[in-house]
């Protein structure tokens, strides 16, 4: 999930730090702790996750994967 960085913080939550390459107007964050799915026909591609980002993000998502399968 992406979602306003004006909107309460949560555990794992990565700062996106090129907006321009994101294609968002502003900033924002990738929520790891929330995962969904979408029809690709009904998706728009604006932009990318910067390069830069994604490990951070990646580490994020693995340790709530984690979290939930030792659940």
């Amino acid at each position: 999930m992406i979602t306003s960085a004006a909107n309460r913080g949560w555990p794992g939550d990565v700062a996106i730090s090129d907006l321009k390459t994101a294609g968002l107007p502003a900033p924002s964050l990738v929520r790891a702790a929330k995962i969904a799915t979408i029809e690709a026909a009904d998706a728009q591609r604006i932009g990318y996750l910067p390069g830069s980002d994604q490990p951070q993000v990646t580490q994020a998502i693995r340790q709530f994967l984690a979290q939930a399968l030792a659940a």
